[in-house]
């Protein structure tokens, strides 16, 4: 019987069950894995799954303690979509992570090299955390694609616009899963998270710098911060760090996009909430070009979408207390 390392008291025999589970079907894929000749170092790669078991613990704990209230979301989320815990094949190394949702599968890579502030073992719990946080998203971003269908069908939105909007969801789905991962992986390795820093592409912005302490997708933090403060209860909040955090702890929702879109909706702004997910989608869709997906013109405009942005959200900026109904966790 698998031995729990942490207390989640009512969860326990629940998460018990469930992680012997995965266990038994990881370890089942993994032999598979060595009679394809598809991973290569046998007792490495085996060490790196068994991590990877012990960093799901982690990261359900951390949940746990950190957001009580959206714990048993987050938990039925990755028991349902979670059944196995996989190192990725030799020939697909050169990325961190992936998610292959239609066998209910989450590759880790076990041979990410160290930088200045993380271990290449830190680095597997990162991006391990960064695709159980898409798993989590997952509820409200299937409600994204059901909101841009309905605007279709009622002639509010053209196809290309409706794609926008959902890319710019899925720009705040790579933020908020990105920061709560750095969030945990500082945490659990008993490091201090490094502060924002500047720092500068030639082929984003035009050059110009932008703040960050991501590991990777460090081009989108600032533009999900700016969208995060048109939010009642978090645009009074001047520190960048604590807004995203506010926008990351709130993206746990299930119900965060309908949140959204009532808080807008009440305040009469569905207008601007269009136009600010545009240049969002088309930030979202800047960033695959640079790391070499998609049409290289979306970097050229890059500036342009942000300053087109910043002065949106400038203009849309909320500093008053969230609605008395708050937000719902159900």
């Amino acid at each position: 019987m698998y031995s729990l390392r942490y207390d989640f008291m009512q969860y326990n025999d629940i998460i018990v069950g469930y992680i012997e589970t995965l266990i038994s079907k990881s370890g089942n894929n993994f032999r598979e894995q060595l009679r394809a000749g598809e991973i290569s170092n046998k007792e490495s790669d085996s060490k790196g799954l068994a991590r990877g078991i012990q960093n799901l613990e982690e990261y359900l704990y951390y949940n746990y303690k950190k957001s009580p209230e959206s714990f048993n979301y987050i938990l039925n989320s990755i028991i349902n979509n979670v059944k196995t815990l996989s190192v990725l094949p030799n020939s697909k190394r050169g990325i961190y992570g992936e998610t292959q949702a239609q066998n209910k599968i989450v590759y880790i890579n076990p041979d990410l090299p160290a930088t200045q502030s993380l271990t290449g073992e830190e680095r597997t719990r990162l991006y391990m955390a960064h695709e159980l946080g898409h798993i989590i998203n997952n509820g409200w971003m299937k409600a994204v694609i059901e909101y841009a269908n309905n605007q279709i069908r009622q002639g509010r939105l053209t196809q290309e616009h409706a794609q926008l909007v959902y890319d710019g969801f899925s720009m705040l789905d790579e933020v908020t899963t990105q920061n709560r991962a750095e969030d945990f992986v500082y945490e659990f390795s008993g490091k201090r998270r490094p502060q924002l820093s500047h720092y500068t592409n030639i082929r984003m912005f035009n050059g110009e710098a932008y703040r960050s302490n991501f590991d990777y997708y460090g081009e989108l933090q600032e533009p999900a911060i700016m969208f995060a403060r048109t939010l009642r209860g978090i645009g009074k909040e001047n520190d960048d760090a604590k807004v995203l955090d506010m926008l990351s702890q709130r993206a746990l929702l299930p119900n965060f996009l309908n949140n959204i879109l009532s808080e807008y909706s009440k305040d009469g702004q569905m207008a601007a909430f269009v136009q600010e997910m545009k240049y969002m989608g088309l930030l979202k869709r800047a960033s695959y070009a640079n790391f070499g997906y998609g049409d290289i013109s979306y970097l050229g405009n890059s500036k342009t979408y942000l300053d087109k942005l910043r002065s949106i959200t400038g203009q849309m900026r909320d500093y008053r207390e969230p609605f008395e109904d708050g937000y719902s966790y159900q």
